[in-house]
């Protein structure tokens, strides 16, 4: 594995490793993202746990925000693990824990780095790898499993999955890590190569089923059938393998989401977006309700490239966040959820450094009206904020983007 990067990000995992090793007695508690990639990376994770002789509870969250972490830290103690989120709000989880329970953050979306006896961050991006990219959470977890034990060569195909779940597949092929975990995933008879046109599509001999279909019905039982907790079904099929009931339930849970997603698409070709200088954006209420509230992040994913939908803009989508969360309990609070994407011709743009990334205006503006971002990419991000300051986070953002490209156009004069 040492030929992708130099030694320090094997330091950090080593580092990491014999941390999670020297723990003996206590419990575990995972929590990780409802979607493909976070499914995949739990399942991993687990197997990790139970290797090293732990009984791991797993808790399953849409997003990180100061009142969840609260909740969950009031609730478990012992070692508590964080993935596929986390990486942006160490200094808050820090903070809330207080000491109480060991903590390790297991990322690879932007993260800031922080110095703790307690809370340990083992996140790509901050020793310059691209989490956008290069290395999935399912695969980092894998490879955190496979410097402990080889004995995690059994699931390389689960991060082949978060892989392409995760839509790192999109340049034609998985890159970096995660082409490492591909590979192991070949050599361990899990996973077939098939070309299609110039695309590679990665067959997963255990489910019988294209990586990409196994990946859509995880997320259709972990985000959109998030409130039901059907993310329980997810983990368990990456491991037992699809049943008829499950498949039942992820199918509903998929044509549910195609009809609304087409109510909503219709409603927005006959009304449109509200519309700023650089953003477009759009409020579903509880119009997706049952659905969870990742389900707005991709409904932007799904239209930011059709006709109605303006190639050079940002496209913002708000969702209202529900006070009943799974695993969690009631939350007091009055919050929507934001999710923004970037179409393909703004994305060319952000990727050619011509205009800022998402991971950068979304943490920003959010702040700006006392929200909290994680989990953010270039080109995909979301946070959560209080009701009734949508147009005021769009405002903010309307600016800093506008300022950032004031002093773009000043750097090339």
């Amino acid at each position: 594995m040492e030929e992708f990067i130099d030694g320090r990000f094997f330091d950090w995992v080593d580092d990491a490793a014999r941390k999670i090793k020297s723990f003996r007695g206590e419990n575990i508690t995972i929590v990780h993202h409802n979607d493909a990639d976070g499914i995949c990376s739990g399942a991993i994770l687990s197997k990790l746990c139970e290797y090293l002789g732990f009984s791991p509870k797993l808790i399953c969250i849409e997003k990180v925000h100061p009142a969840i972490v609260e909740k969950i830290h009031e609730k478990v103690d012992g070692v508590i693990m964080y993935t596929d989120l986390g990486g942006l709000a160490a200094k808050m989880i820090d903070k809330i824990n207080a000491g109480r329970s060991y903590v390790f953050i297991i990322d690879h979306h932007p993260a800031k780095p922080i110095k703790s006896d307690y809370v340990f961050v083992l996140d790509p991006e901050l020793g310059g790898i691209s989490g956008d990219m290069f290395i999935s959470a399912a695969t980092l977890n894998y490879i955190f499993f496979r410097r402990i034990t080889e004995e995690a060569k059994k699931y390389a195909y689960i991060a082949v999955i978060g892989a392409v779940g995760d839509y790192h597949d999109r340049s034609g092929g998985v890159l970096g890590f995660d082409r490492f975990a591909l590979q192991e995933a070949i050599n361990e008879g899990q996973v077939k190569i098939k070309l299609e046109q110039y695309m590679e599509r990665y067959y997963i001999n255990f489910f019988d089923e294209f990586a990409g279909v196994v990946a859509k019905y995880l997320t259709d039982l972990g985000a959109c059938g998030y409130e039901m907790e059907y993310y329980r079904d997810a983990v368990r099929i990456l491991f037992e393998g699809f049943d008829e009931k499950t498949l039942k339930k992820a199918r509903e849970l998929d044509k549910l989401r195609e009809e609304k997603f087409h109510a909503e698409i219709e409603r927005l070709k006959s009304e449109g977006f509200d519309e700023g200088e650089y953003t477009q954006w759009f409020h579903v209420g509880d119009r997706f309700s049952p659905l969870g509230v990742k389900s707005v992040g991709e409904f932007c994913q799904l239209i930011k490239d059709m006709m109605f939908v303006d190639g050079s803009k940002y496209l913002i989508g708000f969702q209202n966040m529900p006070k009943i969360i799974p695993d969690i309990g009631e939350i007091d609070w009055n919050a929507v959820k934001m999710s923004g994407r970037a179409p393909t011709q703004l994305e060319r743009m952000i990727l050619r450094g011509v205009a800022p990334g998402l991971d950068v205006l979304v943490p920003e503006a959010s702040g700006a009206v006392d929200g909290f971002a994680d989990a953010t990419h270039k080109i995909a991000a979301a946070c959560v904020i209080e009701r009734g300051k949508e147009e005021e986070f769009v405002e903010e953002f309307e600016r800093i983007v506008a300022k950032s490209m004031k002093n773009r156009k000043l750097e090339e004069q």
